[in-house]
C-alpha cells in the first residue's frame, strides 16, 4: 500500500469516527465514561525492603529519589454532573534507588489497579474535582516483589467540550508503602 493510499484510508477512518462521535455522545455528560492519560511520577523516600534472594541481607533501607513517566486507562460511570465512579489500570513507572554498597542500585516497576470515585463541581466549561479510592499495587523487580492495597487521592480540573469530552489535568498521590506523587494530562469521554 502506498503512502498516499494509507494516509487517505487513515483520514477516512478518522473522519468517520469524528462524524459518529456526536451520535454516541451523551450531551449531559451522564453514562459510561472511558479515559486515559500520561503522567509524571515521583518517588522520594527511604524504603525498608525484604530481599528474599540474598542470604546475608534480611532488611535494608534504600533511598529513592527518582522520577519516571507512566500512563493510565480507566472505565467508569458518571451518575450526574457531580458524582462518578471508575476503575483503572496505572503504570506508575520504573524507579531506581540511590547507589548503596558496591555501587549497586535497586530498580523496580510499579503498577496498580484502582477502584474509586470522583466528586465534581461544574463551573461553566470547567469542572473542579476531587477523587479518591483504593489502589491494589505491585512493585516488581529482580530483587523486590512487594504488593498491597492502599488509598489514593487527588484533585484535578477538566475542560468540558460539548458535554461529553473532558481534557483534564490532575495531581494524585498513591499512598503505598511509600508515597508516589503523580501529575498528569488526559482525556475522558462519556457515552
Amino acid at each position: 500500500m502506498t503512502i498516499i493510499a494509507r494516509n487517505t484510508a487513515l483520514a477516512f477512518m478518522i473522519s468517520c469516527a469524528l462524524l459518529l462521535t456526536p451520535a454516541l455522545a451523551s450531551a449531559d455528560g451522564v453514562g459510561l465514561m472511558v479515559g486515559g492519560g500520561l503522567y509524571y511520577t515521583q518517588l522520594d523516600d527511604d524504603l525498608d525492603l525484604d530481599w528474599d534472594d540474598i542470604e546475608d541481607i534480611d532488611d535494608l533501607k534504600i533511598q529513592f529519589d527518582d522520577k519516571s513517566g507512566g500512563f493510565n486507562g480507566s472505565v467508569g460511570w458518571r451518575f450526574n454532573k457531580w458524582l462518578a465512579v471508575d476503575a483503572g489500570y496505572w503504570d506508575l513507572g520504573s524507579f531506581k534507588s540511590e547507589r548503596f554498597a558496591d555501587s549497586d542500585r535497586v530498580k523496580f516497576d510499579t503498577t496498580a489497579w484502582t477502584l474509586g470515585g470522583m466528586v465534581s463541581v461544574p463551573l461553566w466549561v470547567l469542572d473542579i474535582y476531587g477523587r479518591a479510592g483504593a489502589a491494589f499495587w505491585e512493585a516488581d523487580s529482580r530483587n523486590v516483589n512487594e504488593d498491597g492495597n492502599d488509598p489514593y487521592y487527588g484533585v484535578g480540573v477538566a475542560l468540558n467540550v460539548g458535554g461529553s469530552l473532558d481534557f483534564y489535568l490532575e495531581i494524585l498521590r498513591f499512598d503505598l508503602e511509600s508515597s508516589i506523587d503523580t501529575a498528569g494530562l488526559g482525556v475522558r469521554f462519556t457515552f
